[in-house]
């Protein structure tokens, strides 16, 4: 689109935003648009997430990124992209963000890769490596009392470094919050998400779970695609994966890997393993394959 047909919104800035250099655009969110942005005094690179509201009708989307910020300021994980600063233009009492600010940067640590989403598939090792780093940081985010609930690879950053980094909490919430709406990602949502039950931490087994199926299979959960005939989260069946343990399809995928998987694409939450339990799996077995030569 042309700057013109588009909302101010998503019109293309070129110089500066709440005191940082805009050095390039870096892509859209659902109602947002990320730059690469210099400080202006320190010249650290950052990524902002900027988003504007014109109405009541778009201030959800500045109530997602302060929310965001909420709960990513109060996370320090090595997997979990740091959040550095919340800048806004509007109503200010006491240094207080209010919720009639409809200009709004959010100023993200940068993290120079694509997501896993868009990257040809990682070698078995790496595929361990992710794993494990996102369970680690999924744990972290759990013991702070909140849950990501939109696990997917197109959140999950794997460098050229090999560095893991979970990004986007726009949809975390503190454990137990039930959503005024249906909110998830077509192939990875859990049953509980689609039916608008309490958002738990099992929630996020389900959507890692599902998120480890597609990045090995490439192809989505047979779990995650049958709860819901709600077009905005239905998958067509021409991308569902095969039932059943995924290792009698590839086996090079090892079985306890994908007895891991079903526990966690369990139907009901309580039935779910935690995610310490998860980390504590696949912790044992990339230690396992790393001491056999793997």
């Amino acid at each position: 689109m042309s700057a013109p047909d588009v909302p101010s919104q998503r019109r293309m800035l070129t110089s500066e935003i709440f005191g940082y250099r805009i050095r390039k655009w870096l892509g859209d969110g659902a109602f947002s648009r990320v730059y690469l942005v210099e400080d202006t005094k320190t010249h650290i690179a950052y990524a902002m997430k900027h988003v504007v509201s014109e109405g009541e009708k778009d201030d959800r989307w500045v109530d997602q990124i302060r929310a965001e910020w909420e709960i990513g300021r109060q996370l320090k994980h090595e997997a979990i992209r740091q959040l550095v600063d919340l800048k806004f233009e509007g109503s200010i009492l006491k240094g207080i963000f209010l919720k009639n600010a409809r200009d709004v940067g959010l100023v993200m640590e940068l993290i120079d890769a694509v997501p896993l989403s868009e990257q040809a598939k990682p070698s078995f090792p790496e595929c361990m490596r992710i794993f494990t780093a996102v369970a680690s940081g999924l744990v972290h985010m759990h013991q702070k009392g909140f849950v990501h609930a939109d696990m997917k690879p197109n959140n999950i950053l794997y460098t050229d470094d090999r560095r893991t980094k979970v990004i986007d909490l726009g949809q975390a919430v503190k454990i137990g919050t039930v959503k005024e709406r249906i909110q998830g990602t077509p192939g990875f949502i859990a049953p509980e998400q689609a039916k608008r039950d309490p958002i738990t931490e099992q929630t996020d087994v389900f959507n890692f779970g599902a998120t480890m199926y597609w990045i090995l299979m490439r192809s989505y959960a047979p779990q995650s695609a049958k709860h819901t005939n709600d077009s905005k989260v239905a998958v067509a069946p021409s991308l569902v994966g095969p039932t059943g343990p995924v290792h009698l399809v590839d086996p090079s995928i090892p079985e306890a890997l994908s007895l891991l998987l079903l526990d966690c694409l369990e139907d009901l939450p309580h039935k779910r393993k935690k995610m310490t339990w998860v980390l504590k799996q696949l912790t044992a077995l990339q230690q396992s394959r790393v001491g056999a030569g793997a």
